[in-house]
């Protein structure tokens, strides 16, 4: 059991500002670990690829602790089509990617949407086949808990393998899930990340802990009882106005709650 953690933060934070500025912000307010974006869908607006952002992060001392997978078209692995193939093919790439910068963790949505296609023995099959690239690469797969939990229960109780485990999400959980907090306890020896916000009960609003409706002594103990020995990793989104706080005391709000209500 561990009471003392690394607390760290999704790099896009919800500022629209320059990737070298928005990881020294990230370093002064305190955090020392980052979950990283692997994507390049917003080259154009951050000037730097998702490789050369590992390098500003790396310099900044800052620790790459896991790395979150493109989502919008992963119901495509559930659907037997070329598309579906070609998203797979794509993850495949992903984990290579990251083996290559050596980011130990990448974090995926099993479904994308309020509606995702059922399971499948096609979506199944391709997961296998991305948990044995997982397992070849050295790259653990964290699915993350989203809208229909028992489509992420059903892959990870039907795929047993070392390199597949949770990403368990605090707000995502209390919003969606039937029993909150119960994942956290079924999967404590699988816990390989976690994405912690909260909210009021009713949409996924990414308020700094403490100003929600979230159990986090449920959350914390939950944490502390499992195999998990990674960082205290924060999801927040700006305010209404963003004009209304600057990146570092937006940062500075999340820090603060979360240093004050989980250590």
């Amino acid at each position: 059991m561990q009471t003392s953690r690394k607390t760290g933060i999704f790099i896009w934070f919800g500022y629209r500002i320059p990737i070298p500025e928005r990881v020294r912000i990230i370093r002064e307010t305190g955090f020392e670990t980052i979950l990283h974006w692997w994507d390049d869908s917003f080259l154009e607006l951050e000037k730097f690829t998702k490789e050369e952002q590992v390098d500003i992060i790396r310099k900044e001392s800052l620790y790459i602790e896991n790395a979150h997978l493109q989502f919008d078209k992963v119901n495509s692995l559930w659907l037997d089509t070329l598309n579906g193939q070609e998203v797979l093919e794509g993850y495949l790439a992903d984990i290579d990617g990251l083996a290559d910068c050596e980011i130990p963790v990448a974090v995926l949505h099993p479904t994308s949407g309020v509606n995702p296609p059922p399971v499948s023995d096609i979506g199944t099959s391709r997961m296998r086949v991305l948990i044995e690239r997982a397992e070849k690469r050295g790259v653990r797969v964290a699915l993350e808990n989203v809208r229909n939990t028992h489509i992420l229960m059903y892959i990870l109780n039907s795929i047993e393998s070392p390199m597949l485990g949770l990403c368990y999400d605090s707000g995502h959980d209390y919003i969606w899930s039937p029993e909150p907090y119960e994942l956290l306890g079924k999967y404590r020896d699988r816990l390989f990340a976690v994405h912690l916000h909260d909210n009021m009960g009713e949409k996924d609003d990414h308020l700094p802990l403490g100003q929600g409706n979230v159990n986090w002594d449920a959350v914390k103990s939950g944490i502390q009882n499992s195999t998990y020995s990674g960082s205290y990793t924060l999801e927040s989104d700006p305010p209404e106005v963003t004009e209304s706080l600057s990146a570092q005391e937006h940062l500075s709000i999340h820090f603060n709650s979360a240093i004050s209500v989980l250590q």
